[in-house]
């Protein structure tokens, strides 16, 4: 197979990280837990042979001058009310606890997002907070607002209202990860709406929606529920001798399950999905509308989920989201990813060639990284060898709703985006109305 790196040129041209980022660690996959793995529906989680400390945040991070997480530990308290009761997740830049709130006589639990040192020096260019204030306060009566994550305070870290497992996690419970069609019709309308109201509310572009962005909000009574869960959370640590010789205290990450519904005998019954609440949340790396080109990158989005228009440089805004929003339900729909996770950013034009078609000439005309993948007369420098439309696994499926799925998608997947649908015309498509 020829190789899509051509220079040191072009691996610096897509290169994510500008100066003020450029000592961040590599990008490495955000990783919740491994506590849930692939399994037939509703059977006993199965433990994994694999030592647990490999899957959470690397020792050497904690090295200040490296990437420096902060040592927490069950028990310890911060903001001077806060009591850290799990570990709920990780990601590069930051770990995420659940907390409760000691100012309270009943239980009120928090989300304690606690970032790294280096990340903690770069928040006046990502502005996470002002993008978490503006869905927090902005049109609350819009149905969109209950389906973004919600800031409840902030001191030097942040405090947002606890969440669950994320939709990948969940998705890795059923067999083979295929949702009942029902619940992936609800979530995708409320993923659409969350979409929205960050569009049309706060002007904001989210920029890495997928899944594993996308979580689950509790059930029923939220004190209840989390007392009950951390009553039944198992906590597992670890202590290993880190950076400088100091004796780090590494917790395994717990996110907390959401209750599967009882369907009775009927797994495609209606009803039981109604309740569940989706969550759009990570706006770490968020862009407001007006300031796309004050962005720290013009490299958004993972390479597998990727807008055309941000794959060549032809300028991005709210219609890459949309992309990106095809992409999730189109995952959360078949039980995998329209393209492999693992994708090189350079084969992203060659993929969407095989599964969507040849870039429209309007699109190329605007794209100034072009010539990294088209010859002058708009032909693929790699050439593709064969199709396979993006719809042929959907409709295999068989499924009663796979047309008017394939339809909805269309409108996502629109090559260019002055074509694509904005959510509010998705939300009027039949298929979300079924």
């Amino acid at each position: 197979m020829r190789s899509f790196m051509r220079s040191r040129a072009i691996h610096t041209l897509f290169s994510p990280r500008k100066q003020f980022v450029r000592n961040l660690p590599g990008n490495r996959r955000f990783s919740l837990s491994i506590s849930l793995q692939t399994q037939p529906l509703l059977s006993p989680q199965t433990t994994s042979a694999r030592r647990w400390e490999d899957s959470e945040e690397l020792l050497e991070d904690y090295d200040p001058a490296i990437n420096g997480y902060y040592p927490l530990k069950i028990g310890d308290v911060l903001g001077g009310h806060y009591s850290v009761v799990q570990k709920l997740g990780w990601g590069v830049y930051s770990t995420v606890w659940l907390v409760k709130d000691q100012q309270y006589e009943s239980p009120t639990f928090r989300a304690l997002k606690v970032l790294t040192r280096v990340a903690m020096e770069v928040q006046d260019k990502l502005h996470e907070l002002d993008y978490l204030q503006k869905m927090q306060s902005k049109s609350p009566q819009h149905l969109g607002y209950a389906h973004v994550v919600h800031l409840k305070d902030h001191f030097c870290q942040k405090m947002m209202e606890p969440l669950l497992e994320d939709l990948h996690l969940f998705s890795l419970r059923w067999k083979h990860r295929l949702l009942p069609l029902p619940a992936v019709r609800y979530l995708a309308r409320q993923i659409v709406l969350g979409v929205q109201y960050l569009h049309d509310e706060c002007n904001s572009i989210h920029t890495d929606i997928k899944p594993a962005n996308i979580l689950l909000a509790p059930p029923g009574d939220q004190s209840s529920f989390f007392t009950q869960a951390t009553l039944d959370a198992d906590v597992e640590t670890s202590d290993a001798q880190g950076p400088n010789g100091a004796i780090v205290t590494r917790v395994r990450s717990n996110p907390i399950p959401y209750p599967i519904p009882d369907w009775g005998s009927n797994p495609d019954s209606v009803e039981p999905w109604r309740a569940p609440q989706a969550k759009i949340g990570d706006v770490g790396v968020a862009c407001w509308a007006d300031k796309v080109s004050e962005h720290f990158t013009e490299l958004i989005q993972s390479p597998a989920l990727r807008a055309p228009e941000v794959a060549i440089g032809a300028g991005w805004g709210k219609p890459a989201d949309v992309w990106s929003l095809g992409c999730t339900l189109y995952e959360l729909y078949m039980g995998r990813s329209l393209f492999k996770k693992t994708v090189s950013p350079l084969s992203v034009p060659n993929l969407h060639t095989i599964a969507f078609g040849q870039y429209p000439p309007s699109l190329l005309q605007r794209g100034k990284h072009r010539d990294v993948f088209f010859k002058p007369d708009g032909t693929l420098k790699i050439p593709v060898e064969e199709t396979r439309p993006f719809d042929l696994y959907i409709r295999m499926r068989n499924a009663p709703d796979a047309a008017a799925f394939v339809d909805f998608l269309r409108r996502t997947f629109a090559l260019e985006p002055a074509e694509r649908a904005t959510c509010r015309e998705l939300l009027d498509h039949p298929w979300l109305n079924m």
